[in-house]
């Protein structure tokens, strides 16, 4: 899979609940770091993913994704992505629609890009 299509399926998988396929394209690497929008949402160390993943598809229905802006970059073995997104989402139980800003790293692993960083933001209304 080429940078990109591993971007698009990080993104199907988050939509789908698939959190065997998210644990698959995350980097064990130590420098790997997943930061969400929640106060206390940060992974350091890509052992630490899974259990991540694991909470976030168990606390997410109705999951779905409107990607507006998708950019990734692709140069020898390293990649990066920026990307301006509609998610529409029962979180916890509650239905909420977020204005998601996501920029991440990708290194390659044995010819596989996996990802190293995932940094996600929310746009605030005006």
């Amino acid at each position: 899979m080429t940078a990109e299509q591993t971007v698009q399926t990080y993104f199907d998988a988050l939509a789908a609940g698939d959190a065997n396929k998210l644990m698959g394209l995350m980097s064990t690497a130590e420098h790997y770091v997943k930061i969400g929008t929640d106060k206390d949402e940060i992974v350091y160390g890509g052992t630490d993913a899974p259990a991540y993943y694991q909470h976030h598809v168990a606390s997410t229905q109705d999951f779905t994704i409107q990607i507006d802006h998708l950019d990734v970059q692709e140069r020898d073995d390293l990649a990066y992505f920026v990307t301006l997104q509609t998610w529409q989402l029962k979180w916890q139980g509650t239905f909420e629609i977020l204005n998601m800003r996501l920029t991440g790293v990708l290194e390659k692993e044995n010819s596989n890009w996996k990802f190293v960083q995932i940094h996600a933001s929310l746009g605030a209304e005006e």
